[in-house]
């Protein structure tokens, strides 16, 4: 009988890990179903931002939800968490759109789902390195492509969550090389932003590994892919943020036993190539309506700093201002914190975090690097919060 129950429950314990391995492998995927209502067109445009999805990954996430309930019902009895969720649910009945309100709540359950889980170790971090170094390759090879094509591949990518564009599509993000212009590569991911961020976390996560369990050729590989990712997706600020913490980060190890020739070599090395990858120009305008989305948002808190417009309803509350730019339209502001704070509210989002305080302040304490990651990209856009793959990807890395 004890035979048995060991045999029923080593074989568990496999399919877990084998689920938590699997949903790892599909993060940076985003096949899915969008269900357009009422509430998801702004001036007769369809926005995805306002859609309800369902992702193939999130059947992933129902069964380790399923088979990790346990664990999940002792964390969801803690006081603190029952308050956030009591609070998210007021928001979200007085949100500008209920429906999606309570849509965008589902999703930060899944988060602290998967936050919970892998702070069970279900996966031990060389298994996840070695997951997120197996879908970055094909990330890598996958943008590259459509860098040389300036366009999708589509095939068996469009199954992997690959949008069709090209040079032609309206909004497509692109930069001029010389005066030739060029597709900055998308992957399978919503926008090339999102995907530099995405991997900017994993390079810090992995990099500040110290870990003699973590074969020290996989993590100089897995910092190599993602660093190539992070440079073909051509994002400003993601490469600034790179060159920043990459600074900071060699600066401090080297200070016990330092190098200086050791310490330049390796400052030369990134920045040289940070560089011919910073170069090439993009949208001319963007700083500008970034700071016009900013004023909308400041309007928008102190419209209602209570409760805020609702969770997932920030878009609503912008298109009562007009733009000059019909590729901005259905934009949310490109800040976290204003987006935050937007749809939380400026008294019930501060009362949030004098409540989680001590949790925020160990988490930076414990993960300087992945924090200022979050922060500074965060500062400069939205898809910690508004996209799948990254909002995910926090519940993997901050536990």
């Amino acid at each position: 009988m004890n035979k048995k129950k060991q045999l029923k429950k080593s074989k568990l314990i496999f399919f877990n890990q084998a689920l938590a391995f699997i949903f790892i492998l599909l993060l940076p995927t985003q096949l899915g179903k969008h269900f357009f209502f009422d509430f998801s067109y702004i001036n007769g445009v369809r926005t995805d931002y306002l859609a309800p999805t369902f992702y193939f990954i999130d059947i992933i996430i129902l069964l380790l939800i399923i088979v990790n309930i346990k664990i999940l019902f002792n964390f969801f009895k803690n006081k603190k968490f029952l308050l956030l969720l009591s609070i998210l649910i007021i928001n979200s009945f007085l949100a500008l759109s209920p429906p999606l309100a309570f849509y965008k709540l589902t999703r930060i359950v899944e988060l602290f789902s998967i936050a919970i889980i892998f702070s069970s170790k279900i996966l031990s971090r060389q298994k996840i390195i070695v997951a997120f170094t197996i879908t970055a390759t094909l990330e890598l090879l996958l943008t590259i492509a459509q860098f040389i094509s300036k366009g999708s591949i589509q095939g068996i990518f469009y199954f992997l969550g690959e949008r069709y564009f090209s040079l032609a599509t309206p909004g497509v993000a692109k930069i001029s090389i010389s005066g030739i212009e060029a597709i900055r590569a998308y992957g399978t991911f919503s926008h090339p932003n999102s995907l530099g961020g995405f991997y900017l976390l994993l390079y810090f996560f992995v990099l500040t590994i110290n870990s003699p369990r973590v074969s020290f050729y996989l993590k100089n590989l897995s910092l190599l892919i993602f660093s190539l990712l992070i440079f073909i997706s051509f994002s400003k600020t993601v490469i600034i943020v790179y060159l920043v913490l990459n600074f900071i980060y060699l600066f401090k190890t080297n200070k016990k036993s330092f190098c200086r020739i050791c310490f330049l070599a390796k400052l030369l090395v990134i920045f040289t190539t940070s560089f011919v990858f910073f170069i090439p120009q993009g949208d001319s305008f963007n700083l500008y309506k970034r700071a016009v989305l900013n004023i909308n948002a400041f309007k928008i808190m102190f419209q209602k700093p209570f409760f805020g417009v609702g969770l997932n309803s920030y878009l609503l509350a912008q298109k009562q201002f007009p733009t000059k730019f019909y590729d901005f339209l259905n934009q949310p502001v490109h800040n976290i914190l204003l987006l935050f704070f937007s749809e939380i509210g400026l008294v019930v989002g501060g009362f949030l975090i004098l409540i989680f305080f001590n949790e925020i302040k160990k988490f930076i304490l414990k993960k300087p690097y992945i924090f200022m990651v979050i922060l500074l990209t965060g500062l400069l856009d939205h898809y910690w919060l508004t996209l799948i793959q990254n909002f995910l990807l926090l519940g993997v890395i901050i536990w």
